[in-house]
């Protein structure tokens, strides 16, 4: 019936939400279509909810079941095809904690990701040398070759977020003042760093940057750490929150409706709080 997920989730939740509401159009219901298919109903319900990879045989199967026509049924099974396929990132499965990988899918996939950082530069904003020079910080026992592979990855993540060709991610970051003033690395790559973010507050595009000043006060986002609320085109796909520790497992993920409308707020209060992203970035 199904075997591990080694695909991209989103795809996977997109093929999964396609199956029930054509199901729910055909008006059959789950236990009907369980029956159909000789399987228990809770199967077609992990299926249906993404929580399992469905076989081939099995989409085609319940897609004439529904009665779908040959051309749509084509597309679905196109779009298995694709959602079965290991994403981008599996190569460095080795390195990338489970959360991660589900994240790094969902960042892939979004629309408009707004990020706050409290302490440092947001990731998908870092400069290979301030990149690096957190990297060895992270990973102080790891090797020269693991640093390069995790600053790769780094920069791919970035390439298939913020440069992809369909359709670039609209980035948001809501960045304190004091993450500005805060060596990482030499001079150089300081200045590196800030003459990268200085580069958004001039050519806008799909990228913006505001800086909170410190003379801001207290706002809602201090009383957290750093944080993203990702949102979707596709309305089967919920917000989600990425709310990040200093230990990889301590990271969150979730699409709980009261937590990401609680971080939206506060992000909202706090973009009215901080700089135009107009102004300038200036490197020491």
């Amino acid at each position: 019936m199904s075997r591990p997920r080694s695909g991209p989730t989103v795809a996977l939740r997109l093929l999964a939400a396609d199956l029930r509401s054509r199901r729910e159009a055909a008006g059959i219901t789950m236990e009907a279509a369980a029956t159909a298919l000789g399987v228990h109903e809770m199967t077609l319900s992990r299926l249906e909810n993404a929580k399992t990879a469905p076989r081939t045989a099995t989409v085609g199967h319940l897609l004439r079941l529904y009665g779908t026509p040959e051309p749509e049924a084509e597309a679905v099974l196109a779009a298995l095809h694709e959602a079965l396929q290991p994403g981008w990132w599996h190569p460095y499965r080795d390195i990338l904690p489970a959360h991660l990988e589900g994240a790094i899918d969902l960042e892939s996939a979004a629309s408009l990701i707004r990020t706050y950082a409290p302490g440092l530069v947001p990731e998908l904003l870092q400069t290979p040398a301030y990149a690096r020079e957190l990297l060895t910080q992270r990973h102080p026992r790891a090797g020269e070759d693991e640093i390069e592979r995790r600053l790769q990855l780094l920069r791919e993540r970035q390439q298939h977020t913020l440069h992809r060709e369909d359709s670039p991610v609209r980035l948001w970051a809501l960045i304190e003042e004091t993450v500005l003033a805060r060596p990482v690395g030499s001079r150089a790559t300081m200045r590196e760093q800030l003459e990268h973010l200085d580069q958004h507050t001039v050519h806008r595009g799909t990228v913006t940057v505001q800086v909170i000043p410190a003379a801001a006060g207290a706002h809602p986002l201090l009383l957290g750490g750093p944080a993203d609320v990702l949102r979707y085109t596709q309305c089967a796909l919920d917000d989600r929150l990425v709310v990040r520790g200093l230990h990889a497992e301590a990271a969150t993920l979730t699409d709980d409706l009261d937590a990401v409308r609680t971080y939206q707020a506060a992000m909202d209060i706090t973009a009215t709080l901080a700089l135009p992203p107009t102004t300038r970035i200036t490197a020491p």
